[in-house]
């Protein structure tokens, strides 16, 4: 821990603050008795937040991205490795693993497994980061908030690869901040911290192909100095290994790239030749969502101010407001000039961009809980600043910020579980699934409605979806291979002439422009057989044409 951070006896921490003072012990046992303390809290932390996030892990069916990742598995385990191209291989590898060892019936859980355990995890590289930006009281606080936080749970419990890249980002900038805050005296204590984020880098990159975040951390460092140079000390430039190591960490942990297949894929990927569809519904509203409709062509510029007003607590919000305001009066500082940057340059682009999803906010929550975190504290000092003449102030109203800001979120995780994504605070608790309802539903009801179409429909009937993957896997679990599985937005498929039976699947989070005549066409002229609720919100409705 650096010196800005370590405690003396009358720092305020739930769980720590004062805990040393009952006892009269000398100054070095109390900052033992102190590091363990935080490592029991952490450890505390891993464990509860896991639990949530692994509760019913399976309950909810595949989505199609999944299936793509299931797909993709399975192509490994044949030795062909340019499935899913646009994604590295780091994820696949674990679940992959996790298929073959997880101790568990479901394959909708074991696939899901790595994101739940490293979801857990990431309470500690978010704690060391705020720590070394903040203090310990910051550090845990942010930490807690994402062990119990919703927005971070609902996104660790789906085969996506933004837990790996959050996980190790954290990781990257914090031993990238260490390492600038020591000393160029001490050379290897500097190295070590450089070697370790470049390595952290190299594994973000190897997860997601996001390496914007490693520009964004070498921009900020360049314009703000952490620590002061003493005279005489010698220059503190990056070293050029550095850069080596996060190439030669991210090619060994994702040597798919080579493959040449692997780049005719992502240039066909990129260059958007492979969209069968297109369309995202907002707010009962379609609209553009790709990169080639950027900036202002696409999905709103507020579509992720808006998730953050209505889809994070409102306890949340209101310590992020304030953790915001007293950032932006402390703009000077080292932490909240860090917190202000990122913020700032995570809203704007991702904002501007096309194509959003609400999975890309994973990577904004450390942002917003780290923020919260100093809104709390600010909060907590400021309270106890206006009863000097109690002797405990400061850890009286600390409990009872603990109890507030942790405990009522922490009541929501569990009141919502397992359709955590469906979630709205109470500026908008009577939308459910309207605002979002891709993200939201994320093809949650789809194996309910195949069910229902595989016990219902006669032999030879035709099953008409946006979900070819999840189709497939579902039909072939319930016995249903014989069924016809067609894309209502595949151009060879025209449903308004389709010979009956037919069975149509309706997901309001998979209209897109392609679609929707067809789905009006269907809602208009056939019989609605089946709708699956979630939460009150229709995710599925089977619409049937008969013979």
């Amino acid at each position: 821990m650096s010196g800005n951070s370590k405690l003396s006896s009358s720092t305020p921490l739930v769980g720590i603050g004062k805990v040393t003072d009952r006892f009269a012990i000398a100054p070095k046992e109390r900052l033992v008795t102190v590091e363990w303390t935080v490592v029991s809290t952490l450890a505390l932390l891993v464990v509860l937040g896991f639990g949530l996030r692994v509760a019913q892990l399976g309950a909810i069916g595949f989505a199609e991205d999944e299936m793509n990742k299931l797909d993709a598995v399975r192509a490994y385990e044949r030795g062909d490795f340019s499935g899913n191209a646009e994604h590295p291989m780091m994820m696949k590898v674990l679940m992959l693993t996790s298929l073959r060892v997880a101790p568990t019936s479901s394959e909708e859980a074991a696939l899901r497994l790595p994101n739940a355990v490293i979801g857990a995890l990431t309470v500690i590289p978010l704690f060391l980061l705020g720590t070394a930006f903040f203090d310990r009281w910051t550090g845990l606080l942010a930490a807690t908030f994402w062990a119990f936080g919703i927005n971070a749970i609902t996104h660790n419990r789906i085969g996506k690869e933004d837990t790996l890249l959050v996980f190790f980002m954290l990781f990257a900038l914090y031993f990238f901040l260490r390492a600038k805050q020591t000393s160029t005296r001490s050379q290897s204590l500097r190295k070590r911290n450089y070697f370790l984020s470049a390595a952290s880098f190299g594994l973000m990159i190897a997860a997601k192909y996001f390496p914007h975040y490693l520009g964004l951390n070498m921009l900020y460092h360049h314009k703000h100095h952490v620590r002061q140079s003493q005279p005489g000390e010698p220059t503190g430039k990056t070293p050029g290994l550095f850069f080596i190591i996060i190439m030669v960490v991210f090619l060994l942990a994702n040597p798919a790239v080579l493959l040449p297949q692997v780049w005719q894929y992502l240039d066909a990927y990129l260059g958007e030749h492979l969209l069968t569809h297109s369309g995202y519904l907002m707010a009962g509203r379609l609209y553009k969502n790709n990169m080639s409709s950027t900036p202002f062509w696409g999905t709103p510029i507020y579509f992720y101010l808006l998730f953050l007003a209505i889809k994070v607590p409102l306890l949340i919000v209101g310590a992020f407001i304030g953790g915001l305001v007293v950032a932006i009066k402390h703009r000077h500082r080292h932490g909240h000039a860090f917190l202000l940057f990122m913020l700032l340059f995570w809203i704007v682009p991702y904002s501007l961009i096309g194509g959003k999803w609400l999975r890309y906010t994973l990577s904004l929550m450390p942002i917003v809980y780290l923020l919260a975190a100093v809104g709390v504290v600010a909060l907590v000092k400021v309270a106890g600043s206006q009863f000097p003449q109690w002797k405990n102030a400061r850890l009286i109203f600390s409990l009872l910020a603990a109890t507030l800001f942790i405990g009522v979120p922490a009541w929501t995780v569990l009141a919502h579980g397992p359709h955590y994504a469906l979630y709205n605070n109470a500026l908008a608790a009577a939308k459910t699934g309207y605002f979002f309802p891709h993200d939201e539903f994320y093809d949650d009801g789809v194996r309910e409605a195949i069910k229902y179409v595989a016990e219902a429909a006669p032999r030879g009937a035709t099953i008409a979806h946006e979900t070819p993957g999840v189709t497939r896997y579902y039909l072939s679990s319930f016995g249903r291979s014989d069924l016809n599985s067609r894309a209502i937005s595949d151009k060879d498929f025209n449903l308004t002439s389709a010979i009956g039976p037919v069975y149509v699947l309706s997901q309001p989070g998979r209209t897109y422009f392609e679609n929707r005549e067809e789905i009006a066409f269907a809602r208009a002229n056939f019989r609605k057989a089946h709708e699956v609720k979630i939460e009150g919100a229709t995710a599925v409705e089977v619409y049937v044409k008969d013979f």
